[in-house]
């Protein structure tokens, strides 16, 4: 009846490849364009480290400030290593100057925990925070 010839078998494979290629493509450029279009970051305007103020959890709304970033904790490096602190006041003021270069005017959810393994070792705070811009 009908007689297929190679060359019209290969091309029955090729589209489902073209097709397949064309789909990874577009998903690929979806994704550049998607990471093109997040927009600015907010503006960074300094503020010292010194005028940082630090709220507790229950001073501020949650529609009274906006999120710049979680101090230490969105860095990958905080996979590898995490600053450690020997007074609360050291990871207080290092937090507040992470804070300032990030563009933030505060901090809120501050906590510095001690993650000695045995009491008998020396001091070891870990401290964590989300840096802020008060509206």
């Amino acid at each position: 009846m009908a007689s297929y010839s190679a060359d019209s078998s290969k091309q029955g494979r090729r589209l489902p490849l073209r097709a397949l290629t064309c789909m990874v493509a577009a998903a690929l450029l979806a994704g550049v364009a998607g990471c093109a279009s997040q927009g600015k970051p907010p503006s960074k305007a300094s503020v010292p480290a010194s005028d940082i103020k630090v709220y507790q959890t229950t001073d501020l709304l949650r529609n009274q400030y906006t999120l710049i970033e979680h101090v230490w904790i969105d860095s990958w490096r905080s996979n590898v290593s995490f600053p450690s602190f020997k007074a609360e006041a050291d990871g207080i003021d290092a937090m507040k100057r992470a804070a300032s270069n990030a563009g933030a005017n505060a901090l809120i959810h501050v906590i510095c925990l001690d993650t000695r393994s045995k009491s008998s070792q020396s001091l070891q705070l870990n401290c964590y925070g989300d840096a802020i811009r008060v509206n």
